[in-house]
């Protein structure tokens, strides 16, 4: 939900993802007619992981995560998605269940956009088909490389993969450092990170006094990125 209390526009939305962006106007039109927003609570569940859906996800606002259970059942975070971000979209092209749950991390707006109604645009779009196989090999060893340190990683490893992870989609480079535009807090990177509020508190606090981030009003700047990845390559 947006500041004003409204989920955003569908055609805003699919002009906003880096993914579809890039479709004729025409395209766009027909996906967003063809397309209804829906609203997830905090923590609710869009899919479970084999389900059979006929839609796939585009974040409108707010977070939401990819994951898969582990070996000894505990839930693994492969994947954080933001405003502009498609999610469950090989599934689609696949034709099969849904590979990942599917989880709002915070309150989320998303769009659900029909597979029948999208195979057509995809079919005849090669320029489309390039860049999800680019996005695709991309997304395959973020998830990879996070999905290794919330597996076996220490609390301090995994906090770090965590906020690694996030830059790559939504941090930007300033003079103070890399500031993530992710208005999560500690409990939500607690959640993503598969650990508890007060490990995560106590790692935050410990990197503040080192001067390694610093912490403003929905936001996170990352100070000292060297030290961050030192921590995660342990």
């Amino acid at each position: 939900m947006d500041e004003s209390g409204q989920a955003p526009s569908r055609i805003e939305v699919l002009r906003s993802s880096t993914l579809l962006g890039s479709l004729s106007d025409d395209q766009i039109s027909h996906l967003a007619a063809h397309s209804r927003f829906a609203h997830a609570e905090k923590g609710e569940v869009i899919w479970l992981t084999g389900a059979s859906v006929d839609f796939f996800g585009v974040v409108g606002s707010g977070f939401a995560k990819m994951s898969r259970i582990g070996p000894n059942y505990q839930e693994i975070t492969t994947e954080i998605m933001g405003p502009g971000q498609v999610f469950g979209l090989l599934g689609a092209l696949s034709g099969e269940g849904c590979p990942q749950t599917a989880k709002a991390v915070t309150a989320t707006w998303y769009l659900k956009v029909r597979k029948s109604e999208f195979i057509p645009v995809y079919d005849q779009n090669l320029i489309l088909k390039e860049q999800i196989f680019r996005r695709t090999s991309h997304r395959l060893h973020q998830a990879f490389d996070l999905i290794a340190h919330l597996s076996i990683g220490t609390v301090e490893q995994r906090v770090a993969a965590v906020l690694l992870v996030l830059t790559r989609s939504f941090g930007h480079e300033t003079p103070e450092g890399v500031v993530l535009n992710v208005p999560l807090t500690r409990q939500e990177i607690s959640e993503l990170a598969g650990t508890t509020v007060e490990s995560t508190i106590r790692v935050m606090s410990k990197w503040q006094k080192q001067g390694w981030v610093a912490t403003q009003t929905k936001h996170i700047v990352l100070r000292d990125m060297d030290s961050i990845l030192a921590t995660v390559r342990g």
